[in-house]
């Protein structure tokens, strides 16, 4: 049996078909879950089937952000209380989603069988979507550096505070020494402009080129957008409320750079996150 989840595990890691995008922050309120679920709705829009699988596994806020009622969550799945085809919820605008649960402790620590769980449930998803787009916790946990593992795109979104940018810094920091991840995206969320995004990028790309080794990409900024606070407070997605403002041009940019970048599959191959179930 084991050997068998393993050369499922292997061919996964080589023939993987969906895109896996995940978004994280090295501290909270950065705007990471507005912009991964808005970048899967613009994404729906360009005919892709995508989930947002909510990966604060211990503290949900995907289906607070849609107002969407779950029955099953993750950590029905990691119990063996349910089938991911009981938890996914299907067709919210468009999108589907995996939701996480609120307020349990061990999900914040997930154990190695745990984690080989959610291996079996990826493979599974994999035939399923065109893209899964992972919204993890902020901040530098064992289980945000295991989902960085994961993406083809590693997204880290800061804002320009110091504060904001330091913590980005360090996240990229631990995942860089963690699992030798040597390749990441940024996006600058509330700005004036592009430019002024840009601005910010080159200051922390000077920082991470002389001291990480990292190779930075710059995926775009979100300008600051009263409709975004509008959306969030009515519980609405801004793309779908507010699909002309200035925030959801700047999505489907980043969307669309997104699907445009071609995967380079030496560097991001998830060899890294199933060394500890093969070896």
């Amino acid at each position: 049996m084991d050997q068998a989840q393993n050369l499922r595990k292997m061919a996964w890691d080589n023939k993987r078909s969906a895109v896996y995008v995940t978004v994280s922050s090295g501290k909270g309120g950065v705007g990471k879950t507005n912009m991964a679920v808005n970048i899967a709705y613009s994404l729906v829009g360009d005919g892709k089937k995508v989930l947002v699988f909510d990966a604060d596994l211990g503290l949900a806020n995907v289906d607070v952000l849609l107002n969407v009622t779950v029955n099953k969550t993750v950590k029905d799945l990691l119990e063996k209380k349910a089938k991911i085809e009981d938890i996914i919820v299907k067709n919210v605008g468009g999108v589907d989603i995996f939701p996480a649960s609120s307020g349990f402790l061990r999900l914040t620590t997930l154990s190695d069988e745990d984690y080989d769980i959610l291996t079996d449930a990826f493979i599974k998803m994999d035939k399923m979507y065109d893209v899964i787009i992972f919204d993890t916790g902020a901040g530098i946990s064992e289980n945000v550096i295991k989902f960085a593992t994961l993406a083809d795109f590693f997204i880290v979104i800061t804002q320009p505070e110091p504060t904001a940018v330091t913590d980005a810094y360090a996240l990229m920091k631990v995942v860089k020494s963690e699992y030798n991840i040597d390749k990441m995206f940024v996006v600058i969320n509330r700005v004036k402009d592009e430019s002024a995004g840009k601005k910010v990028f080159d200051n922390l790309q000077k920082v991470v080129d002389k001291f990480l080794q990292i190779k930075l990409e710059w995926l775009g900024s979100l300008r600051e957008d009263p409709a975004v606070l509008k959306a969030v407070r009515n519980q609405k997605v801004v793309f779908n409320s507010h699909p002309g403002c200035g925030y959801v041009k700047d999505i489907d940019k980043i969307a669309s750079r997104i699907i445009g970048r071609k995967v380079d599959v030496k560097n991001n191959k998830i060899s890294n996150f199933l060394k500890r179930f093969l070896s």
